[in-house]
């Protein structure tokens, strides 16, 4: 029989730029106000699931994140962080809103970038392949950890890796999805294939309805990574 196995891919909570809609990829932005209240509330409804192990980006906003859960769980399992699980870099466009950089000297880059079919990427602007190897080198290396095995990362990067590594859709396909912040993905591996059990979800119980409610969170869009 093969032992149980379930991944959580978690994105941080919110920064003051995930509120004001700026690409926020390799910037070190501390969790806002808002943000630290999301990763409490992520903290408690994870609290009774049982994480064996919890792996982070290395910026502070998911590093925090990932030990505010851990501290929950019983075990106080230790946050690895990891270079591989940082955001997928946007270069020139970092700390830009959309409507700036469509106003802006940079329009017509950003067209070519922003777009789900062979995207152009600017000097300094990480390709998505590029992105998806190293998350995948990631992957592979854990693969044989059996349990409960959270990762707190990023948007862009997370939603690349559900539709990329586990569905096999091209890279920009990514782009068709939306995670909030201190929302998940659950893939659990049944039959001994990983299935997406859940996304945009509050924990694995959870495969549908509105976002977990935390005095003074913002429900919404929570930025653009």
């Amino acid at each position: 029989m093969t032992a149980p196995r379930t991944l959580l891919l978690i994105r941080h909570g919110e920064t003051v730029w995930n509120a004001e809609r700026r690409f926020a990829t390799h910037s070190d932005l501390p969790l806002s106000e808002v943000g630290l209240q999301q990763a409490g509330a992520a903290a408690a409804a994870l609290a009774a699931i049982g994480i064996d192990r919890v792996y982070s980006s290395p910026l502070q906003r998911a590093r925090v994140t990932a030990e505010m859960i851990a501290a929950h769980q019983p075990g106080r399992p230790a946050v690895v962080a990891d270079d591989r699980l940082a955001e997928i870099d946007a270069g020139p466009f970092e700390g830009m809103t959309e409507d700036q950089l469509r106003s802006g000297p940079m329009a017509d880059d950003y067209a070519r970038w922003h777009t789900n079919v062979d995207p152009e990427f600017p000097e300094g602007a990480e390709t998505f392949d590029a992105a998806l190897a190293r998350a995948s080198a990631f992957l592979d290396e854990h693969a044989g950890e059996t349990g409960t095995t959270l990762v707190v990362s990023h948007g862009s990067l997370t939603r690349l890796i559900v539709s990329s590594y586990f569905l096999g859709g091209p890279p920009p396909l990514h782009r068709r999805l939306w995670l909030d912040n201190c929302r998940m993905a659950v893939v659990e591996w049944r039959g001994g294939l990983p299935k997406i059990t859940g996304f945009n979800v509050a924990s694995p119980k959870v495969t549908n309805g509105p976002a977990p409610r935390c005095p003074g969170c913002w429900s919404g869009r929570g930025g653009l990574a």
